[in-house]
């Protein structure tokens, strides 16, 4: 009875603090300049990992819901164009609607420690979320996650065990990483060329980690997901991952609360085509209720 109640109180807490809609007159019209973007780090499996938050307002007091975005399998490691607005331009975009919005480098990547492993990514993705589920003004009830390739792969992993991930949005996400079973060397030296393997040395068990591509089979999970709503993206053009396997993540997706978009003519790195962007910000605010 007296867990009843206590229970009941926080519930009544949560949602008297819970941002229920955009602010009046929200929507884009917030510089960049006043909100407050706070980095972070922490250590997953002893690696260190680097991140940001963005929320909507310099001075937040509410519980703001959140989107995760996880970034793909860097490519050549050579610079990033000056046109392209990267992966903080995404969380800017996210903030401005209301919403707080979270990128981060997996291990192997950027500014975050170690090597890249594929099974090492779902543990980077399961500390990050577990840290932002108790992060100040952040609201755990509303937490999604946002994938692109690779990174598609590791939110699917994560999502299929942990109830506490609202919605999650993949975009040009293999349904297996069956391209990469070939010769282990050839695999490993490309990795090392894009410069997401630092350790001469790694990895130690060959074999092992490249087990680890099988065993996150995207295809394999996806059916397990906890969450409200599910959406896959993917381009029709798309030079790495034919579409098909969009289409098998679909068949195999929770059915009712899943929806397949095909981009006509979208290529790989859709994160750089408007259409991607403006899809994935309308079923954020769909899936909070905050759009029809």
């Amino acid at each position: 009875m007296e867990f009843n109640l206590i229970r009941n109180a926080f519930q009544k807490l949560l949602e008297a603090l819970r941002i229920n809609r955009p602010p009046e007159g929200y929507s884009h019209v917030d510089a960049v300049t006043s909100r407050f973007i706070e980095p972070f780090s922490l250590a997953s499996d002893g690696i260190t990992l680097r991140g940001m938050i963005y929320f909507p307002v310099q001075k937040p007091g509410m519980l703001y819901p959140a989107v995760i975005i996880c970034h793909g399998i860097p490519g050549s490691g050579s610079p990033r164009p000056s046109d392209d607005p990267g992966y903080e331009g995404l969380a800017e975009d996210f903030s401005s609607l209301g919403m707080a919005a979270v990128i981060f480098n997996f291990r192997g990547c950027g500014d975050s420690g170690g090597d890249f492993d594929m099974m090492g990514w779902t543990r980077d993705l399961r500390a990050i979320l577990d840290k932002i589920l108790n992060t100040p003004f952040i609201d755990p009830t509303r937490t999604m996650l946002v994938g692109f390739s690779g990174g598609g792969a590791a939110a699917i992993n994560v999502a299929a065990d942990n109830p506490d991930v609202y919605g999650l949005a993949v975009v040009g996400t293999p349904s297996n990483f069956e391209f990469f079973q070939k010769d282990v060397d050839a695999v490993i030296k490309d990795f090392k060329e894009r410069g997401i393997i630092r350790n001469p040395e790694f990895p130690s068990d060959q074999q092992k980690w490249m087990n680890s591509f099988v065993e996150i089979r995207p295809s394999r999970w996806i059916a397990y997901f906890k969450g409200k709503t599910l959406l896959i993206m993917h381009g029709a053009d798309d030079e790495l991952i034919p579409v098909k396997q969009a289409e098998e993540l679909y068949g195999q997706a929770p059915s009712g609360i899943t929806r397949l978009e095909i981009i006509p003519g979208g290529r790989h790195r859709l994160r750089l085509d408007p259409r991607c962007l403006d899809s994935l910000k309308t079923w954020a605010l769909v899936s909070l209720g905050w759009k029809r």
